[in-house]
């Protein structure tokens, strides 16, 4: 076993995994956490990171690394996503946060993220075989990636966020049907641009990630706590997630902060993701989508342990 750690620098969350991985890929969960520092507040209206947020996220970043120290980490990688890749300031941003904790801050492209989303989703399938379309719904970025097996053949990153979609479009409590128009008729008309070329024909099963669909198979399956183990793999269909979509969309914030899964930093954006996700699954061809909670983190866990086992770059298992 290797232990590695993982810290992903989110638009909205910050988030850590501390894993066992064998030289079959096999992988263990030893210490995982995630928190709110919203690092993209204010990003798409000033195009810069603000310091206040900046702040935040680098207080938060600092303890995870800490803790993956703490826990045994022989290995540490930190990578930034969205806000990182369009904010004016990002690079500067990533450097200080470098500086600050002693590792370098990855700054990811759009594909490199989707790969490492789709190696982490396939790991943790219960059936990993077929044909897949994954979408990792975040608050900058969307990303949404075809493939069999552990690769992605078709991928591409969105400008779809939830924290974006919400500071541009969203003022009411809850949002105004011309509000949650506007954000379902700027999704669909980014789908119709840039997923024209995807091939839908043969789609075996649809998987997402990220808060929004954690949250919407916490909501789904009743939980009064959120537990990971009970949505891994839970199947949300087209009918459920049309329910809890108008559900989520038509309470005041308030509310949603009370239910189980929705975090108290994620109840003001997922009317936005909640959107996302229901145009995902009109777009394609599926009968629902299956959770999974194994996001970027455990991709750039995986991706650092092949370095030690596949040093000379052979798959394991090939």
């Amino acid at each position: 076993m290797v232990r590695i750690g993982a810290v992903d620098i989110g638009t909205n969350s910050v988030r850590l995994l501390v894993a066992d991985v064998d030289e079959k890929e096999r992988l263990k969960t030893a210490h995982r956490m995630g928190e709110i520092s919203r690092l993209g507040e204010g990003l798409d209206r000033t195009g810069v990171i603000d310091e206040a947020a900046a702040q935040r996220t680098l207080d938060c970043l600092e303890r995870f690394v800490h803790e993956a120290e703490y826990s045994g980490a022989s290995q540490i990688r930190v990578a930034g996503t969205n806000a990182f890749r369009v904010a004016r300031n990002g690079r500067e941003v990533a450097d200080r946060y470098a500086q600050r904790i002693g590792y370098p801050v990855d700054i990811l492209t759009g594909e490199e993220e989707a790969r490492l989303v789709f190696l982490a989703v396939m790991s943790g399938l219960s059936a990993p075989h077929g044909r897949s379309v994954v979408v990792d719904i975040g608050g900058g970025s969307t990303e949404i990636i075809c493939g069999e097996g552990e690769r992605g053949t078709q991928l591409i990153s969105l400008e779809l966020g939830c924290v974006r979609l919400t500071e541009r479009l969203v003022r009411g409590d809850p949002p105004a049907d011309q509000e949650l128009e506007q954000i379902r008729s700027h999704v669909r008309e980014i789908f119709a641009e840039k997923l024209g070329a995807f091939d839908d024909t043969r789609m075996d099963r649809a998987v997402g990630v990220g808060g929004t669909v954690t949250a919407f198979g916490a909501l789904d399956l009743g939980l009064t706590k959120y537990d990971p183990s009970r949505i891994e793999n839970h199947l949300l269909s087209r009918e459920r997630i049309a329910s809890i979509e108008k559900h989520l969309c038509s309470i005041p914030l308030n509310q949603r902060r009370d239910l189980a899964g929705v975090s108290r930093g994620r109840a003001d954006i997922i009317p936005a993701g909640a959107v996302i996700l229901s145009e995902f699954v009109n777009r394609f061809p599926v009968s629902g989508v299956y959770v999974s909670t194994r996001g970027l983190r455990y991709g750039l866990v995986l991706s650092e342990a092949r370095k030690v086992w596949r040093p000379q770059g052979e798959p394991v298992g090939n």
